[in-house]
């Protein structure tokens, strides 16, 4: 989550004849009735097999916002290397400029597909399930509040609806893909429910061609400007699905000024010690837990499955004094006693990234997984 300020029904069924789905691989996707407590069901893939995801994010350099060029930054290595720490899954950031050019919308690049088809190879060749999170949408990364276009012009949105219908049509029968996660950190113009057309028209025309894949669909992160406040459901928003494969997703980088302190892009942050982890006043294992679990009390209320997108810390609390690595630890220990699939920012990542920092990598590849 790097520049984080605070943190229709199927066609007619001629149609869905041609998909290649196997009635017996169409899972249910609530959980079941004797889930209880703060447990949560595990999500369910296309093939209906349930399965913790225990990921990090590939960021693929999407905040430069440049055009599609050659992006062959992910070599064999890296998923090799993913797999040998235990990591089952990785958030598979997009750019919509990947893709299509603002020139030329509803062009598709071949080279964007041929970079995606790469990855998704080098992914399968290493157990590694691929989300697919469309992080820099038409109209503007959300993240900063600085996205209001895809809102506030509808032509945006036609073309992001138009890519996802296209993705989906791609990769129908794509084992290696975990999940579709449609907008990474919605900030709208003018309110909630702008979030819930959009996130429904995208559901609506991914099932157009796809009843295969789980549909991820993130709550709503703010209104511009700098509205970050949430309402009872917690900013989520709820979507009809046909194939009832779709399910909750959220960040979580809580207290929000500890995770992000001295982060050179934010305003809010940039000159900020944001202390220690954990402190006297109330910043402890306790209070990680009751704010995780504010976010998965609406999964359970609602009968949906939840995954979490997004955790994790600022490089500058990686030492012994700020306690970064006991945030990281705690957290662990939190997602695993509540069963949530996880993926965490990042895996290459110049201020939250874990391949260049061998301790947290080691958090990760020894005390979580138990691998040496």
């Amino acid at each position: 989550m790097k520049h984080l300020l605070l943190s229709l029904l199927c066609l007619p069924l001629f149609f869905c004849a041609k998909q290649q789905v196997n009635p017996e691989l169409q899972a249910d996707l609530k959980p079941s009735s004797s889930s209880s407590g703060s447990e949560q069901q595990n999500l369910l893939f296309w093939d209906g097999k349930s399965e913790m995801l225990r990921g990090v994010a590939i960021g693929n350099s999407v905040w430069s916002l440049q055009e599609y060029v050659n992006l062959a930054i992910n070599d064999s290595s890296d998923y090799i290397r993913m797999s040998a720490d235990g990591f089952n899954a990785a958030r598979f950031y997009l750019s919509y400029k990947f893709f299509e050019n603002d020139a030329e919308p509803y062009s598709y690049k071949q080279g964007g597909w041929l970079f995606l088809d790469r990855n998704i190879e080098l992914a399968k060749k290493n157990g590694i399930k691929l989300i697919l999170n469309m992080h820099v949408p038409q109209g503007g990364f959300q993240s900063n509040g600085e996205g209001g276009a895809l809102w506030d012009v509808e032509e945006n949105q036609k073309r992001l609806i138009a890519l996802w219908r296209e993705i989906a049509k791609r990769y129908a029968n794509e084992t290696s893909i975990a999940a579709y996660d449609i907008l990474n950190e919605p900030v709208v113009s003018k309110g909630k429910y702008q979030w819930q057309k959009l996130a429904q028209e995208i559901v609506n025309v991914i099932r157009e061609v796809d009843n295969n894949h789980l549909i991820l669909v993130e709550r709503m992160n703010a209104i511009i400007p700098n509205d970050y406040s949430n309402d009872s459901e917690m900013n989520f928003i709820f979507v009809e699905d046909p194939a009832n494969k779709w399910g909750l997703t959220f960040h979580f980088y809580s207290p929000i000024e500890y995770t992000h302190q001295y982060a050179s892009w934010s305003d809010f942050f940039r000159n900020t010690d944001g202390g220690t982890y954990p402190n006297l006043n109330g910043r402890d294992k306790a209070y990680l837990e009751k704010e995780v679990d504010l976010y998965l009390k609406i999964a359970q209320e609602k009968n949906l499955p939840i995954y979490l997108g997004e955790f994790g810390v600022i490089e500058a609390t990686l030492n012994k004094e700020k306690g970064g690595f006991v945030w990281v630890s705690d957290m662990l220990d939190i997602l695993k006693s509540r069963n949530v699939s996880f993926t965490y920012h990042a895996w290459v990542d110049g201020s939250f990234g874990i391949k260049d920092r061998h301790e947290l990598e080691s958090l990760f590849r020894n005390k979580f997984f138990g691998r040496r």
